[in-house]
């Protein structure tokens, strides 16, 4: 009986923790494919891509303005078509004409279907597949039915720890470790060329990462609280023992 009891706590320990880390992973990822988020992250990538001079603004600014005399919308391609609505270009100026292509060009990426599948794309290539509004559906869609694996994992695990002491410490250290991955976010720049760690899109890309993965905090704040009550149950049984202890020598005493 005992081998077979830590052997399930082995088993479902294990599950437990590669359920969490991926369903973790998973959840940190489609917090960063939504769109406002990811377009946040790729817009200054966008924009320098672009590196539009003011002459140039001046130049296709007029000619989106000459265009759109006679045109309601206007089409052009840059390996994806980009449709432009003569609405909106009535509404802006040369100064802000980088921000709108650059929105321009990060929703013809988002918003395409795509022709493949998560295997698919990774072998055509299509790397892009993963900055789209398609890939974060399906992520979200395995993220729902991960959370109840893990929950499912959890529960037997809880239930093949004998005691609440055990339970609560070997739960709130998971949860303490779960957290680390937030603190150390700050520390990748260290692994990166000098040339990317000063780059304004690096910083606003590693802002963004802090930003989300701030849900970690939680796991360190249930692992604190876990592990109190850990201690908390520990001080209760030595005061319970040490009463007892006291029982049984004063009846002891009694009887001799």
């Amino acid at each position: 009986m005992g081998i077979l009891r830590t052997f399930s706590k082995v088993l479902f320990s294990t599950a437990f923790i590669l359920s969490l880390t991926l369903l973790i992973a998973i959840f940190f990822l489609s917090k960063i494919t939504e769109y406002s988020t990811l377009k946040r992250i790729t817009y200054p990538l966008i924009e320098k891509q672009l590196n539009i001079t003011e002459e140039q603004k001046s130049a296709i600014f007029n000619y989106l303005q000459y265009r759109c005399a006679n045109e309601k919308e206007i089409n052009i391609n840059i390996g994806k078509n980009i449709s432009i609505s003569c609405e909106d270009i009535k509404k802006i100026n040369e100064n802000n004409i980088t921000d709108y292509l650059a929105g321009k060009i990060f929703d013809a990426f988002y918003l395409e279907k795509y022709d493949c599948e998560l295997q698919g794309c990774l072998e055509k290539q299509k790397f892009e597949y993963f900055l789209s509004f398609e890939f974060h559906e399906k992520i979200s869609e395995f993220f729902k039915y991960l959370i109840i694996v893990t929950i499912a994992f959890g529960l037997l695990y809880f239930i093949s720890i004998e005691s609440m002491e055990g339970r609560a410490l070997s739960f709130g250290i998971i949860f303490l470790l779960t957290s680390i991955p937030y603190f150390l976010i700050d520390y990748t720049k260290l692994l990166l060329p000098q040339s990317l760690k000063d780059s304004e899109a690096m910083s606003i890309i590693m802002v963004e990462f802090k930003t989300q993965a701030s849900f970690l905090l939680y796991f360190l704040f249930a692992g604190v609280i876990l592990l109190l009550i850990y201690f908390l149950l520990r001080i209760r049984k030595r005061g319970l023992l040490t009463k007892n202890n006291k029982r049984y020598v004063a009846g002891k005493r009694r009887n001799e």
